[in-house]
Parts: structure tokens; sequence; C-alpha cells
């Protein structure tokens, strides 16, 4: 176990012992008095305190040093401090029982201990364990057993002692803290450590440590968990189909194994690549290093790749995001928010959760400009907005003002808001998916959706591709490097226009009930654009407005704004419609026939004759577009 190579002294236990000064150092903390104080000091004033009662003053030392620490990096607050003070005093007793048996708790495995600690809260009756839920990828609620939170408690203990007592580098331990590599973790995300102790065989697990230090030192921490990972996968199945394997037996053969064991997982293409990929680079970087014995010649060839399908978007279908929607009020109003403000923005999830405080502007006009930072992409970006939207956002500025204060962040982390987080990426699926779960959101088959933080992004530059934007205003709308990043909505574009302007076998029909092309459609919206001269917030007003609750406005989008006025598209040519709208109109042409059948028995008077006028028109039209699109539902 790693835990008993480190090499523990006497020295440097009283090396433990004398940080402790002062408030630290006493075996009972008053909550008053503790020197670190917050916003929930106020609460735990009074007679209140945490006692240290070990019989053993070294184990009393490093229980009280992790306390201490946990406080000093906040990840404790005055109030845990106090919530944990039944648990350290039971923590003590349980020690009481079994310290004359060793000094320094890292002179055991943090699982003996859990297991030694279990059992004694078994032994007296103490011990409480409880029920959690959990929503799985397909949807399904499933039930699973938690710890008692007091085994929890004492294996943060555990960790800070031991990581005081660990001098080793950090490079040569099986579990690396990120921050201790001084490499910058993404504060949405709660991935703070690379775990090597899941790789079983040692001489794999010394490559591996190697492989990963070189990866860091030249691409994303991203990248180096995904070739951790690969190097995992590879890891259970050298130890399925060859448990004795040393580095200078790979073979061919073997390599041949790995590719059928892929197949046989059920992997998707793409996931199958990814994994032999990472085995090619990390077995050649080993013969060129010399960092393994592995042999000195081409194992993985270019036709061992799958095959992988051309990337499609993962847009969300309307209907899902309409029930999304109408269901919106369910959420807390912090999530309420960040799904408003996705679902229009198309930001990628960790650029919404680290979404600056101030990242409101607006021009000389009057009109909103969101900024924020594309990590992926390493440059500042901004975007229009609605006034909308804007209201959303200043909305959650004043919550976040009335809440904590001076934040950098637009959305406070629900954990650890002390310590002024963003909020993580983690709590806003957990939310979303457990209101796809309590209101039952399913697709058009009946299969319960699962909403991924990204299909926002793909919905957005679908929909603006489906309603003819122009594929460089995307590309600069998401902030795309290349073309080819916003090619994969184009493609959707040669697929999907026909279906989203008519709906498979739908025709979409003009005033008159002439049946019109959808490519005609697209060629009448996008008459006379001249691409170099596109303003992005012209694009967001114009481009982005021409749906119609019964149809689409087919005007040229560079004429602006409607010139006909309101209510007039049923006599406007530039309307189109097909057979989902059937049953609208229908109604809208009742209602219409009852009008123009009053101005017929009132025709004496002024209005009568202006209603009909106005109306006329607009049931003739009605009458032929119904006509021409149940002729089409027949056909």
């Amino acid at each position: 176990m790693e835990a008993l190579q480190i090499r523990w002294s006497l020295e440097k236990q009283q090396k433990l012992a004398d940080q402790l000064q002062g408030y630290w150092a006493e075996d009972r903390w008053h909550i008053g008095s503790c020197p670190i104080q917050d916003k929930t000091s106020l609460k735990y004033h009074g007679n209140k305190n945490v006692y240290f009662k070990c019989l053993s003053p070294s184990l009393n030392a490093e229980i009280k040093y992790a306390c201490w620490q946990k406080m000093e990096i906040k990840e404790w607050q005055i109030g845990t401090l106090w919530r944990k003070a039944a648990e350290i005093k039971q923590i003590c007793c349980w020690l009481n029982t079994i310290s004359d048996k060793f000094s320094s708790l890292i002179e055991r495995d943090v699982h003996y201990l859990a297991t030694s600690f279990r059992s004694y809260l078994l032994m007296n009756g103490m011990y409480r364990s409880g029920n959690g839920t959990a929503l799985r990828s397909n949807q399904q609620l499933v039930e699973y057993s938690t710890e008692d939170p007091r085994i929890y408690t004492l294996s943060q203990i555990y960790k800070f002692v031991q990581d005081f007592y660990d001098e080793r580098d950090e490079y040569v331990k099986d579990l690396w803290d990120i921050g201790k590599l001084g490499i910058k973790c993404n504060p949405s995300r709660s991935i703070r450590t690379l775990n090597f102790s899941r790789i079983q065989q040692l001489w794999l697990r010394d490559g591996a440590k190697r492989f990963i230090k070189y990866t860091l030192a030249i691409y994303s921490l991203q990248e180096a968990m995904s070739r951790l990972q690969g190097l995992v996968n590879f890891s259970i199945f050298v130890s399925k189909k060859y448990p004795q394997l040393l580095p200078e037996e790979i073979n061919r053969l073997l390599v041949e194994d790995y590719l059928s064991y892929l197949l046989s997982s059920n992997l998707a293409e793409a996931t199958r690549h990814r994994n032999i990929s990472i085995l090619k680079a990390f077995l050649e970087i080993c013969v060129r290093e010399e960092w393994l014995n592995v042999p000195d010649k081409r194992l993985i060839y270019q036709e061992d790749f799958p095959g992988i399908p051309k990337r499609q978007p993962r847009f969300i279908p309307e209907e899902v995001m309409q029930q999304l929607n109408q269901n919106l009020d369910k959420l807390e109003p912090t999530f309420q928010r960040m799904v408003l403000i996705i679902q229009d923005g198309g930001m990628r999830i960790s650029e919404l959760c680290r979404m600056p405080f101030n990242c409101l502007t607006q021009d000389l006009s009057g009109d909103y400009f969101l900024h924020y930072y594309q990590y992926k992409m390493k440059k500042d970006h901004s975007i229009p907005i609605s006034s909308e939207i804007a209201a959303v956002i200043q909305e959650q500025q004043k919550e976040i003002r009335r809440q904590h204060g001076d934040y950098p962040y637009l959305f406070a982390s629900t954990y650890h808001s002390h310590k002024k987080e963003a909020i993580k990426q983690g709590a806003f699926s957990k939310a979303i998916n457990q209101l796809a779960y309590d209101c039952n959101i399913c697709d058009k088959s009946g299969t319960p959706w699962r909403f991924q933080a990204h299909q926002f992004r793909h919905t957005v530059g679908t929909r603006m591709i489906n309603l003819g934007v122009p594929q460089h205003i995307i590309q600069r709308f998401l902030g795309h490097e290349t073309p080819e990043m916003t090619s994969v909505y184009a493609h959707i574009h040669d697929q999907t226009l026909k279906e989203e302007f008519a709906k498979f076998k739908h025709r979409m029909v003009d005033i008159t009930g002439k049946v019109v092309e959808p490519d005609n459609i697209k060629a009448e919206m996008t008459e006379g654009i001249d691409p170099n001269s596109i303003d992005e917030q012209w694009m967001r007003k114009n481009i982005l407005a021409q749906a119609l609750p019964n149809g689409l406005c087919g005007l040229p989008i560079v004429q602006g704004a409607c010139p006909y006025g309101a209510n007039k598209c049923l006599s406007c040519t530039h309307f189109k419609t097909d057979t989902r709208y059937l049953d609208k109109h229908k109604d809208h042409l009742n209602r219409t026939t009852t009008i123009v059948e009053w101005a017929y028995e009132n025709q004496d008077s002024k209005r009568s004759r202006e209603i009909l006028k106005e109306n006329l028109p607009v049931k003739e039209n009605l009458e032929r577009i119904i006509t021409a699109l149940e002729a089409e539902n027949e056909a």
C-alpha cells in the first residue's frame, strides 16, 4: 500500500506537533474563539466546543493538524467544524481502543483504519449508513447505500496527515494532486487528482507516470486524463488475458487480442479509435525514451483503427426543448437562468459556469453584448444578446450581490461559495436531468431524454443553419476557430433542411395554395446577402426572427423588419406553411368565417365594410391553403 511507503519518523511527527500553535494546540477548541471566522460564525457563538481526547498525544496532534488545515484552506467553515465535533469525539474514542498498537495514523493503511472504525461503530450499535438515489445515463433512477459520514471524516483527516509526512516528489506517488503540480484546474469541474493505482501492473504503472508527466508538459489536463484512462483500460485487458505479462513480451498477437477485446466491449468507434491511438503513442514513446523494455518494432498499423463516422450535431429536438421550457419554473432560480442563457447563447458549459460577474455591456445604440472567455480556444469572445436575456443576467447579478457580495463569477458554487468558487458543471447537469426525470421529459418516441450540456450549443448551431444563417456568421457567433469546426452544422443543413421546412414528405405552400420547394424558400430568404458585411447584431435581430407560429416567413432577410405590419401574413406572398399547421389554419378559418358572416349581416356600417376588406382575402387564402394541405395529406 502506498501509504506504508511514506517514511514516517518521530522527528516528522514532532515537526507536525510543532506546527500547532496557540488556539490550534489546545485540546478544547471554543467555537467562538476560533481565529478563522466566516459568515456562519454568528450562528455558532456561545458555549460550543470541539474536544480532542485521544490518549495518544501523537494521534491527538495529527487529528488537530488535519482539522486546522481543513479550516485554513476553507474546506470547512465554522458551522462545519461544529457539526464535526461529535464525529471527532467518536474517532478519538475508537482510537483509544487501539492506540497502543501504533503511534501515527499512517502506520496503517487507510482501508485498514476505515474497516476497524466501521467494526467499532457496528459493535457499539452506532453505525449509520444512508440511502441515496442517482440517475443513470438512461435516465433510470437507482438506489445506493452511503457510508457512515464518520468514516468519510476519518479518511479526510488521514489524507492531510499523509500529505504532511509524504515528502516524495508528486510524480512518484500513485495519486497526483493537480494543484501541487502547479497545473490550473478547471474550477467548474471537481477533478483534482490523477489516480495511477487503477493500473495493476507495476511496470505499466511506472511507464504510465512518465507518459502522463510528459503529456502534462505539452498538452492539456483533459488530454492527460484521457490518456490515463486509456492505459487503465489496457491494464484491465492485460489483467484478464495476460496476468503475468512483462513489457518485453508485448507483441503483435497481444495487440490483435486487444483490438478484439475493444470490439467485444461494445464501445463506439471513436472510443475504440482513441484507445488504440493512446496505446500506440505510449508504446512508441516508451521505445524512444527507453522508459520500458518494450520491443522496438511496429506493433500497431493504420488499418487497425476503426473508421469514425462523420460527426453529427447532438441537438435537442424542439419537442424536448419545449417540455424543458414549460417546466423551467420547477428548477431553482439559478439553474433557470443558466438554461435560459445557454439555450440562447450556445456557449460551452465550462464557459457558462465560469461566466464573469461583469459579463454584460451595452453599445451606443443600447444593445446588449455578452463577454466571456473561451477556455478551449484561449481567447475572449463576445456575442449579441436580446434585452430579455440581458434582464435575466441582471437579475442573477442582483442575486449574487445580495447573497455573496463581491463575487468573481455570475453563478456561485452550490457547495463552496465561501471560497468564491464557480458553480460546478455537475450541479447543472444533475439539476436539469432530475427535472427531466420528475417531469417525464421524452422525445417523440417516448424515450426519456438525458440532457448533456453541450447539446445546447449544438442546438443553437443547428437552429441557425436551418434558418439559413450563413456558415461564417455561425462560426463567428459560436467562436469556432476554423470553418471545419462549423461544417458539422452545415452537414445537418444538407441532410435536414427540407425536413425542417417540410417535415419529411410534407410540402410547403404559399397563400395561393401553390407548392413551394424548400430550396426556393432558402434562396428567397437569403437573397441579396453580402457575407462580408453582415453584422452579428443585425443577424441576431433579423435572421433569427423569421419563424412564425403557423408557418415560415420567406421575406429576404436583407430587407429587415416586415413592412406589412402585424397580422398580415395570410395576405403576404412571403408566407409559407405546411401540414403541421393544418389544424391551426382550420381554426383560423372558422374564426375568420364568423367575422365575415357578421360583416355581411351588418353591411350598412362602415366598420363592417372595413372588416370585409381585411378578412375576405384572408378567408379565401386560408381556404386555398387548407385545400392544398389536405390534398398533400391524402397523397
